[in-house]
């Protein structure tokens, strides 16, 4: 444990390698490109949303919601979209890119450990797609000055940009690890990615549809999964976690609950009335944030184990 705790520290604070690739990175046409292509569809959406509160008649509400919450949505939404696209394709080609140009044995002769090997591929990757979030945040802060969107709502948001780009990037970084060509790992990291950002909206409509032809036009899927309710306060309990675990797994998902228990002012840990139990909820982006973070260590753990077998 102390072992990998050091390998961690040093691959974070002193990574030549990482220094090395952000150098390469940041010097080459590409990133600026990548920041063009970025900002421009963002600020499009932000002119036209600026132009419809303008030429409303009270520039304060559209159609009774507050032109801030519409724009900070429209932008928040598409700049995950965005990223959820960008991701894979930055750190898919980071360990099978090396194996193509046979360096990859060169780079695990060096004195640098796996970890730091890892870390500093993922930092120099990633930290072009954070670049881009942060030049983002002046366009998704236009929203507070429209009205209807807090600090704090805009700081979630970003909570969530961020753990969204990290998540995915890792994806991309282990299946470019486990595979031998760019190609294929680029194809399973947009596979997993869209498993995880479209496939469980689609699951849980069809679930709804499903639902609704089973039950009627009253719904009770806790009544159908468990006799009765009111008898089984533990059972509600872990079906509304698993509820939350599968929210926390999705990021469009979570941004939409996190906005509106912020919104009502909801706590960390809250209480709600569900089928005559009073459940305990967490706070949607609370939940994101431990799920995702289990899931990047899971990856970067996965990734150094790839490239020891790969030395070996």
């Amino acid at each position: 444990m102390n072992a990998t705790r050091h390998h961690l520290l040093g691959g974070l604070l002193a990574n030549p390698l990482a220094a090395k690739e952000l150098r390469s990175r940041m010097r080459g046409p590409r990133t600026f490109a990548v920041v063009t292509c970025y900002l421009l569809p963002l600020g499009i959406v932000s002119v036209a949303l600026y132009m419809l509160a303008a030429e409303s008649a009270t520039a304060n509400v559209v159609s009774g919601t507050p032109v801030g919450k519409l724009h900070f949505a429209a932008v928040s939404m598409l700049e995950l979209g965005l990223i959820c696209l960008l991701a894979p394709a930055f750190t898919a080609d980071l360990v099978s890119g090396e194996r193509e140009r046979q360096t990859l044995d060169l780079l695990l002769v060096t004195p640098l450990t796996r970890w730091q090997i890892v870390v500093g591929k993922l930092v120099a990757a990633l930290g072009s797609l954070l670049l881009l979030i942060v030049v983002a945040l002046p366009i998704q802060a236009i929203a507070i000055l429209l009205g209807g969107v807090g600090p704090e709502e805009l700081a979630v948001a970003f909570l969530i940009l961020v753990l969204t780009t990290v998540t995915y990037g890792c994806v991309g970084l282990y299946w470019s690890a486990h595979l031998r060509t760019t190609r294929s790992a680029l194809l399973l990291a947009y596979a997993t990615t869209l498993l995880g950002v479209a496939a469980l909206p689609f699951g849980i409509l069809v679930l709804l549809i499903l639902g609704q032809g089973l039950f009627g036009s009253r719904l009770d899927v806790l009544g159908w999964l468990i006799d009765d309710p009111s008898d089984s306060p533990l059972a509600v309990q872990v079906l509304v976690t698993l509820g939350q675990l599968a929210v926390a797994t999705n990021p469009p998902l979570t941004s939409l609950f996190s906005a509106v228990t912020l919104t009502q002012g909801k706590p960390l840990l809250f209480s709600e009335r569900v089928a005559g139990q009073t459940v305990t909820f967490v706070a949607p982006w609370l939940a994101f944030t431990a799920v995702h973070l289990l899931a990047i260590a899971f990856f970067v753990w996965r990734t150094a184990c790839a490239l020891r077998r790969s030395a070996r």
